[in-house]
């Protein structure tokens, strides 16, 4: 028989997010929040408080260049759960009042 893997807890630091795109219709921001998660394991979902930044056009940004927003997320929370080899999942939100909050981006570690 196949022995089980030793479970442990995998500490999660998010220190911000940058160059993401304005979500929201009226105030041209994103009200950013990420969620973390081992894949196929949704209850060690860990979330980010909702931070607000609104958009703007970077030093040295070219002409053409978007203005884009950027967030302090200062986030530290633990994986409960983790089995070496496991995908770690990162989802990158605006939380929305009015609709279902809107996806800014998605990484995946592992």
């Amino acid at each position: 028989p196949e022995e089980a893997k030793p479970t442990t807890s995998l500490k999660i630091q998010i220190a911000s997010a940058h160059g993401l795109r304005s979500a929201d219709l009226i105030g041209n921001k994103s009200d950013v929040y990420v969620e973390v998660e081992i894949e196929g394991k949704s209850d060690s979902k860990v979330t980010t408080a909702v931070v607000t930044g609104t958009a703007s056009k970077k030093e040295g940004a070219g002409e053409n260049d978007k203005n884009s927003v950027d967030v302090d997320l200062q986030f530290v929370g633990e994986l409960k759960g983790y089995v070496a080899g496991d995908k770690i999942l990162f989802t990158v939100k605006d939380k929305d009042c009015l609709k279902s909050d809107d996806s800014l981006g998605k990484a995946t570690v592992t």
